[in-house]
């Protein structure tokens, strides 16, 4: 092989090497995404029961047709 190739095939290694960090990188964040947006709909979940819980708790407020008392 002559000087050319050996450097084409050394900055192809380079490309390739510099392309398997970022595919890696770009991997993690989106699995850590994943376990986030994952978590987020169980916390999300868990806010909706609370609200129902507490809106069911409350005192029923009649209909909103019904003319206030100091009309």
């Amino acid at each position: 092989m002559n000087a050319t190739n050996l450097e084409k095939i050394a900055k192809l290694e380079m490309l390739f090497a510099e392309q398997e960090y970022t595919v890696q990188t770009l991997n993690d964040i989106v699995t850590r995404q994943d376990r986030d947006i994952v978590k987020l709909k169980a916390d999300y979940q868990d806010l909706k029961f609370q609200y129902l819980d507490l809106k069911s708790q409350m005192p029923d407020q009649g209909s909103s047709s019904e003319v206030p008392p100091h009309y």
